[in-house]
């Protein structure tokens, strides 16, 4: 009896036993697959916050294109990018503006996988940073089964061209007091990467901003000048060397401690910046900048050239440069073989001491008039006119005008006035032919005439096939010199500089020595006021600064 009683005892436990083994499998089992099913869900929130992230990148990059085609500028006087206004998702003209800096440009967008059942969700916003018109951050926020996942990733996102855009033979003279306000690029030699191609040795600066309203530095320039444009505290300023290297050394500023320039990309990176500076930013090569490395850009633009096909809706039809400047000008004239002949239009009837003004080769405008304006069959005015009184030139220039086999020499202070159509710009292109002309000299002020409307609105381009001298004090315009640009020490130009050499010098028209205190002033234009036959260097950047997953 006793041992039929412990039998069923032992029985009873064994099967608790065996129900606790059943129970805690079970339930493990259980736990295991809410385990997997949180981490599956959770994969899937993360999956569909990237499917968001990686759809909106790609839009934002391909609308961000489509903008810079469509010629879309109305970004201001710094930094800028054509995404400031907002984003027109579907190209219809209906734009997404930001709200308190945000934009919702996606809000429960299904995740699909092969049977076309929703696995998860994602909600996208694109966040404008207020303080740089240039950096964006996409945030995709991913939902499944109650599940949630967030990553984001910050763009910087822009559309500036430099103060300074120099082809082969770069900046090697910024070793002196030389002050660039603006960016700098130089294409460099790919034969020569080792070539210095800036050797800052002295007090020379590259700096991110400006202000106009300094009398002390600027006397009598700001009313010249758009007030909106007067002052930029942040220019977007950057250094980029395509092949070549620099040398940073003496008392060389490149930003400055609370005012850096967006980046410093030098060849192959860091081992091709050499030398120490003093006292300034000495833990990063002894520049000042938020970002340093090799050259960034994948599609850099060329050096513009005369025989070379200019990326330009206005001379898109024609094989080189030099064919849009010669078939397109209003008025153009060339000295051949020592005679002086109008080309273009024939029909045009010019006063004599216009072509007479051009027999020796060299246009000077002094204190002599120059009329080269004709009446155009549309009723307006076309062609140049200079004339002087009160100790100041004036030069009206209707429409776009090339000389050929011609030098010019500003021989006073001149005030310009320009009209094309409607729109307050013009080019005044001066080339070679048979190697005699070609070269431009600036040698007292050359300035907009402010009663006919302020820079950046009222603009007078510069083309020069060889070299552009400038011995006056202040220039304001944009100036293309297809050979070398000289400024002379205490000088300013105000706009920007194209050229295959540039330097500041005291050495004459024909050296570039030791580096002077010159200065270099880059004033955005936009787009509206571009003249028409001028070569645009933009270089729109879609960089990737961080990715971050939550």
């Amino acid at each position: 009896m006793r041992t039929q009683g412990i039998a069923l005892v032992a029985t009873l436990a064994l099967m608790v036993l065996v129900a606790l083994l059943v129970f805690g499998t079970f339930f493990r089992t259980q736990i295991e697959l809410w385990v997997t099913r949180n981490d599956t869900t959770s994969v899937q929130a993360f999956y569909a916050a990237e499917a968001g992230l990686q759809k909106y990148k790609a839009v934002l990059f391909q609308h961000y294109l489509w903008l810079e085609r469509q010629g879309n500028d109305t970004g201001g006087p710094g930094c800028y990018s054509s995404l400031v206004n907002g984003i027109d998702l579907y190209r219809d003209g209906n734009v997404l503006q930001f709200t308190d800096n945000q934009i919702t440009l996606a809000q429960g967008e299904s995740v699909l996988y092969a049977g076309e059942n929703p696995i998860g969700y994602y909600d996208v916003r694109l966040i404008r940073d207020e303080r740089d018109g240039q950096i964006f951050t996409l945030v995709s926020q991913g939902t499944s089964s109650g599940a949630k996942a967030t990553v984001q990733a910050t763009f910087r996102i822009s559309s500036n061209e430099p103060a300074i855009f120099s082809g082969a033979q770069g900046n090697k003279w910024l070793n002196g007091g030389a002050t660039v306000r603006g960016g700098i690029y130089i294409e460099g030699d790919d034969n020569n990467r080792d070539q210095y191609v800036i050797e800052a040795n002295g007090n020379f600066s590259l700096l991110n901003h400006y202000n106009l309203n300094d009398e002390r530095s600027y006397p009598g320039i700001s009313n010249l000048v758009d007030q909106a444009y007067r002052r930029v505290d942040d220019l977007c300023a950057s250094l980029r060397v395509r092949y070549g290297k620099i040398s940073v050394g003496g008392s060389t500023q490149i930003g400055e401690p609370g005012n850096k320039v967006k980046g410093v990309f030098v060849g192959r990176g860091t081992q091709d910046i050499t030398g120490q500076n003093v006292n300034v930013c000495q833990n990063n090569k002894g520049v000042c900048t938020e970002a340093i490395g090799p050259f960034d850009l994948s599609n850099p633009p060329p050096l513009p050239k005369l025989d070379v096909k200019l990326d330009s809706d206005t001379c898109s039809s024609y094989s080189t440069w030099r064919a849009c400047l010669q078939d397109k000008a209003t008025l153009r004239i060339q000295r051949l073989g020592g005679v002086v002949s109008l080309v273009q239009p024939p029909q045009a009837n010019l006063q004599p001491s216009c072509l007479s003004a051009m027999l020796s080769g060299t246009l000077a405008l002094d204190q002599r008039t120059v009329d080269c304006t004709f009446t155009r069959l549309d009723g307006t005015t076309g062609g140049f006119k200079y004339s002087y009184a009160g100790g100041r030139g004036l030069l009206e220039v209707y429409g776009d005008v090339t000389l050929e086999g011609i030098n010019v020499v500003f021989a006073k202070p001149t005030a310009y006035k320009t009209l094309s159509g409607n729109a307050k710009k013009a080019t005044f292109v001066v080339l070679s032919k048979d190697g005699q002309g070609g070269n431009l000299d600036i040698k007292g002020n050359l300035l907009p005439d402010p009663s006919h409307g302020q820079f950046p609105n009222h603009v007078l381009g510069i083309v020069a096939e060889k070299d552009v001298y400038q011995s006056g004090q202040y220039v304001m315009a944009p100036v293309y010199a297809g050979e070398t640009f000289r400024v002379v020490k205490d000088n300013v130009l105000f706009g920007m500089v194209i050229s295959n050499q540039f330097c500041t010098t005291s050495a004459g028209k024909s050296d570039c020595g030791a580096g002077q205190k010159a200065e270099v002033v880059h004033i955005r234009i936009p787009r509206a006021n571009w003249p028409n036959f001028f070569p645009s260097v933009r270089m729109p950047t879609f960089q990737v600064l961080s990715y971050e997953r939550r």
